[in-house]
């Protein structure tokens, strides 16, 4: 027994040994074609959030070479014309992708990231190998504009004379005209063909590439990092997600249903919100409010998704809301404590939810997850003292209606496989890129 716990331990080791090599060699080998390459314009020369920033400022349609499809300054003019008589804000940002961003909604993180300084308005936004992103602050019936863009994107793709399909530079063109011509949302079929069918409406036959990527050795350097990138976000949770149950040594969980109240955990949920967003509203520009802005963003959707409460006290399972309940109260609570960071002198880093009970509050220490082999996540003190005197951790424990409950953990959902954060970083991105609540 000792020996497999001591093999077991050893391979754990030889991961985390192995990940690190492997960053620390990403990022101290240089790369030539990184190191010799050129901005093909001072426009494209805008690389961070805030240099982009700047130049919409100055010009609110931004098109790279990156991904104007060979006539980046072209677009720049057609899509400007688009938006000229726009009674709101518009802007366009197609651009090389900024370091920083969300692995899972990078696109959105962008535009969220702009607005905080360049001000309200539509934000279109697009980067290589990212999903074409829209947000809209201070405009009329957002969702409804959503819709437009997917309905007339739906219609433009089968009018390209290719079956490549449409070029990013394309589908901005598209969504700036929608977003230009205000509520009701929507575009002409002929003009929507007369984008459609241009020849640089089709997509090129290789992903856009950087201009850092104009080698093949910097092409092999952008694999690198990128297939480097994934591996490391999978051993975030490989531990947890792979690791042996032990049935011999595992203790069984508590059969106990967590106390919950749907009305009161909806009424939190929705006071932290609205502090939060007062919060932003009064925060200078900082990569902090950015963050806190994508977890009110998040919050926000899932309270919107939550159903009419009814019988907050009746002996029933509510199914999803008491999770998704948990899930906004954990998503207002990091916002606020991002906006807390910002200036202090002894930053603790991101707040972190206790693994086994995100309502105990922030994690303090780590304990190993009973019945997982030696897997280690963060916990409470509570959970610590428990585990301490031969206990086991409290855990959250929602009702089944028909099976015996059990940790919410075991589950499937997007609370379970983020741990409410506490393995997640990126919590606000993952609870976005959900579709419409699927897997929640």
């Amino acid at each position: 027994m000792r020996g497999d716990a001591a093999r077991r331990r050893v391979a754990r080791e030889a991961v985390r040994t192995a990940g690190a090599v492997l960053v620390l060699g990403v990022v101290l080998i240089p790369s030539p074609a990184l190191a010799s390459a050129e901005p093909a314009s001072s426009r494209d020369a805008a690389r961070t959030v805030d240099e982009i920033a700047a130049a919409l400022k100055e010009d609110p349609v931004l098109v790279q070479q990156v991904l104007g499809n060979g006539d980046a300054a072209g677009a720049e003019e057609r899509i400007s014309d688009a938006i000229a008589d726009a009674d709101v804000p518009v802007y366009v940002a197609l651009v090389t992708k900024p370091g920083g961003l969300s692995a899972s909604a990078a696109s959105k993180d962008l535009a969220i990231r702009l607005h905080s300084r360049v001000g309200d308005g539509i934000f279109i936004v697009g980067m290589p190998s990212e999903v074409l992103a829209l947000e809209a602050w201070g405009a009329p019936d957002a969702l409804g504009l959503s819709g437009a863009r997917y309905d007339a994107l739906e219609k433009a793709h089968p009018m390209v004379d290719s079956d490549k399909g449409l070029a990013d530079v394309a589908e901005a063109q598209i969504v700036a005209t929608i977003a230009a011509g205000g509520d009701p949302w929507g575009i002409d079929d002929s003009a929507l063909r007369e984008i459609a069918s241009a020849p640089w409406a089709v997509r090129p036959d290789s992903l856009p590439r950087d201009y850092d990527a104009a080698t093949p050795g910097g092409r092999a350097v952008i694999a690198t990092v990128a297939g480097l990138g994934v591996l490391l976000v999978g051993l975030r949770a490989l531990l947890w997600t792979t690791a042996r149950r032990d049935p011999a040594k595992a203790k069984t969980p508590p059969l106990t249903v967590s106390d919950l109240d749907l009305g009161d955990l909806v009424v939190r949920a929705n006071s932290e919100t609205t502090r939060l967003a007062e919060a932003l509203a009064n925060a200078r520009s900082s990569s902090y409010a950015d963050t806190a802005t994508g977890y009110l963003g998040a919050a926000e959707a899932v309270l919107r998704g939550l159903d009419p409460l009814v019988e907050p006290r009746a002996p029933r399972a509510y199914g999803r809301q008491l999770r998704d309940a948990v899930g906004a109260l954990v998503l207002a609570r990091s916002g606020l404590y991002e906006l807390d960071r910002d200036g202090r002198k002894n930053d603790r880093g991101r707040y972190v939810t206790c693994f086994f009970n995100p309502l105990h509050g922030r994690a303090d220490t780590s304990l190993e997850v009973p019945g997982r082999g030696a897997v280690v996540v963060p916990a409470c003190r509570q959970c610590a003292h428990a585990a301490k005197h031969g206990k086991l951790p409290d855990a959250l424990v929602f009702a089944y209606p028909s099976r015996r409950p059990k940790p919410y953990y075991e589950e499937k959902s997007v609370w379970a496989r983020s741990g409410y954060g506490a393995l997640d970083g990126e919590l606000w991105a993952t609870v976005t890129a959900e579709s419409a609540g699927a897997g929640r």
